[in-house]
This record gives structure tokens, sequence and C-alpha cells, in this order.
């Protein structure tokens, strides 16, 4: 009895270093260097395994950068929510069914 304990305690013990050791290699392996190419701000490839660094489409269009939007600060208006304020006007067919349901309306009740 004394031996089949000692047999499966270093069953258990080689097990629990080759996991350990599986778990460092995978480690070294495949997280550290996604770790590392996120940290210089480029982009991990898991197919291939590789950092790359984006390329901007501005480059290969040969456009140059659209100009900058003024700030809320410099031109004195108050930020707004994106989707709050439109830009354009409503077609005038959403604008005629959006007056006709309205709360209101004795059809919706």
């Amino acid at each position: 009895m004394d031996r089949w304990i000692t047999n499966a305690k270093l069953i258990v013990l080689a097990g629990f270093l080759v996991v350990s050791a599986a778990t460092a290699w995978y480690e070294w392996a495949y997280v550290w260097p996604v770790k590392r190419c996120d940290a210089r701000g480029a982009w991990w490839d898991f197919r291939d395994r590789q950092c790359l660094t984006p390329m901007p489409i501005w480059r290969i269009t040969g456009r140059g950068l659209a100009p900058a939007a003024p700030s809320a600060s410099q031109s004195g208006d108050q930020r707004v929510a994106p989707g709050a304020q439109s830009t354009s006007p409503a077609p005038p067919s959403l604008a005629k069914r959006a007056a006709t349901n309205s709360r209101s309306d004795s059809r919706l009740r």
C-alpha cells in the first residue's frame, strides 16, 4: 500500500511538471509575442504569426490627409452625442411619415 501511494505521488508530481512546462512554453511561444506586438502598436497576424505594421490608406491612394475638424473649444459649439443632430434635412417622405406617426394620432392608441 505504501508503494502505491508513493507511485501515485510521483505520477501526480510528474503530471504537474508536464502541465506547468506546457503552460510556460505556450506563454513564451504564443502570448508574449502578441503582447510585444500590441505594445508597439502593430497588428498581430495569427495565421502567419507575424507582427505587421499597419499601412494607412492614404499612402496607397496618394491622397493627402483630411483636414482636422475644428474642436468644440475653437468653434464655441457645445458637444452633441453622435446621431443626435442631423447635418442634412430629412427627405420629405420621412418628414411626412414622422408627422403622421405622432403620439397624438388616434390610430396608434
